[in-house]
């Protein structure tokens, strides 16, 4: 057992049992509250994306709740553990994000969309848009998914005090299960109960654990950054950029690309979307956006200061001992509070943020996990097998079945990966939503002269870039800390794929727009000569009638 485990199972011992029993409570009344909620609701748009009659700041901490993932409180703060600046930055990004979702929460919100292939048929109706659009939701959905529950697998046994992959793989099991029959029974309106609750708890939660480490360096910012430097991978490169986007040739070019796909991608992802257009208003939409930028600002900080402490407190060293990432960092600088707090609230604060990663988990999961069944029980069985044909209690059932087949299928492919890079499976994802959603979502609310082609090149393009680029990246085969570390194909020599394929999608949706209108010009004019000559031919008909009449011959005399 390395030192990591060791340290998260001193968390475990009997005087713990107290607190954990309370943590498993406090999951079961959560689960029953959501559960309970969504029984009110049997209508398709009710089971996707809720009633639309919440408030603005119910609204604002359900988006915050499906927005502040395990990605964020686990990964970023491992990585500002560690390496220090490029953490630092990528929580700023995730903040940034947030500024491009209130630009387009008005947009959003008057679209009316229930899902992704709703957005694409404004400016293209038809099949096919929506045929991408599904394609599309369930490439981002899916690694999305996979990454989640992994996370969930590992903090729920380190919780338990276990390091192995079969408990990890068993948690995984237990926890999916849980998520997949609440999204099963309850919908979106049940979900947002869980999504409330995940926001406040990871909010109060990181807001004290942050004040306890600070209390520690008696309140002294740089003394706390000083001694995170020391204890870093790179002392005295620890406000330094490039020590995580250091694979390739170009590091600087790199870092900016990871920024932009975090940007992007972060605000594009489907659930993320879904939940902006379950606003009843468009102001409402609008202070949602603003009160969940409020919730994720302060946890973006938490998340620097907490990464900042657990470098001083544990050490680079003790954290990477015998892993491959940093994702333990979280709950080892929460563990390392006792002669701060005092052995008794540092274990309630320790079982606060295991809630509130438990709780994330279950907030995102869920949120991806019904917009993945929406895809495909409104894009494709809807408007594709149904052909519109208005029968909702058929399309529930069949958005039902796709919760639970979708995610008996997560739960799969999380056990089959657990113990490998969880945040490859991330960044894939937020790489194909940056590479579709983003170019195809600004083109349609601010190109008047997007059209059907240029979407579909759009999307089919980027996803084909980005998750090409992505599986030949040293980040998913070829080192240590990649996702297939035995294997080596990796032949793109950039950490992120969005370097070539976000910049690609939107040249593919400028591009096919152009070819779009040149088609369709052309076949106006093919339309056009079609009906000259056939107005021709009548007219000469025409005027032969007329001449026979007048010489009392027929025409053919």
């Amino acid at each position: 057992m390395n030192h990591s485990s060791t340290f998260l199972a001193a968390a475990a011992d009997d005087p713990y049992a107290l607190v954990l029993s309370s943590f498993m409570l406090f999951m079961v009344l959560a689960l029953f509250g959501s559960v309970f909620a969504g029984l009110r609701g049997d209508s398709p748009p009710e089971f996707y994306i809720g009633d639309r009659q919440g408030s603005a700041w119910k609204n604002g901490l359900a988006l915050a709740g499906c927005y502040v993932s395990t990605s964020l409180l686990l990964s970023v703060t491992g990585v500002v553990a560690t390496v220090g600046f490029d953490g630092i930055t990528a929580a700023t990004s995730v903040l940034l994000s947030m500024g491009v979702l209130l630009l387009l929460a008005r947009p959003l919100q008057l679209s009316g969309s229930l899902t992704l292939g709703d957005l694409f048929s404004l400016r293209a109706p038809g099949t096919a848009p929506r045929v991408a659009a599904a394609v599309a939701t369930l490439a981002i959905t899916a690694p999305y998914l996979v990454a989640q529950l992994m996370a969930a697998g590992n903090v729920t046994a380190a919780l338990l005090g276990f390091s192995g992959i079969g408990v990890q793989q068993m948690c995984t099991v237990l926890i999916g299960g849980l998520v997949v029959t609440c999204g099963m029974l309850s919908g979106a309106k049940g979900l947002t109960v869980i999504q409330v609750i995940a926001a406040a708890v990871t909010l109060v939660a990181m807001v004290f654990a942050s004040l306890a480490v600070l209390r520690l360096f008696h309140g002294d910012v740089g003394t706390l950054l000083t001694a995170a430097d020391a204890h870093s991978t790179r002392p005295g490169r620890y406000l330094s950029t490039g020590g995580l986007f250091n694979v390739g040739p170009t590091p600087r070019l790199d870092f900016a690309a990871g920024q932009v796909m975090t940007v992007l991608g972060g605000v594009c992802m489907p659930h993320v979307l879904s939940r902006v257009s379950a606003a009843k208003d468009t102001a409402t939409a609008r202070r949602s956006v603003r009160y969940a930028t409020g919730v994720v600002a302060l946890v973006c900080v938490t998340v620097v200061i907490l990464g900042m402490g657990a470098s001083a407190r544990v050490g680079a060293g003790a954290i990477l001992s015998g892993q491959s990432n940093a994702d333990d960092s979280l709950m080892l600088v929460a563990g390392s509070l006792d002669d701060g707090l005092g052995s008794g609230t540092s274990r309630l604060l320790f079982t606060a943020l295991a809630c509130a990663i438990f709780l994330s988990v279950l907030a995102v999961v869920g949120a991806t996990t019904l917009a993945a069944a929406a895809a495909l029980a409104r894009d494709t069985y809807h408007h594709l097998v149904q052909r519109r044909q208005s029968d909702p209690t058929r399309e529930l059932m069949v958005a039902r079945i796709a919760v639970l087949l979708f995610g008996v299928l997560g739960i799969l492919l999380a056990v089959l990966a657990q113990g490998r890079s969880a945040a490859f499976l991330a960044q894939l994802a937020t790489a194909v939503a940056a590479s579709t959603v983003a170019p195809v979502l600004l083109y349609t609310f601010y190109w008047d002269r997007f059209n059907r082609t240029g979407l579909l090149w759009a999307v089919y393009g980027g996803t084909v870039l980005s998750v090409g680029l992505a599986l030949s990246s040293p980040s998913a085969s070829g080192g240590s800390q990649a996702f297939l570390p035995n294997a080596d194909f990796a032949w793109f020599d950039h950490g992120t794929p969005v370097l070539v394929s976000v910049p690609a999608a939107f040249l593919l949706g400028w591009a096919g727009s152009l070819m779009g209108r040149r088609q369709a010009h052309r076949q106006q004019a093919e339309d056009a000569s079609v009906t000259t000559a056939v107005l021709l031919i009548g007219r000469t008909a025409a005027t032969a009638a007329g001449v026979g009449r007048t010489t009392g011959r027929r025409p053919s005399d």
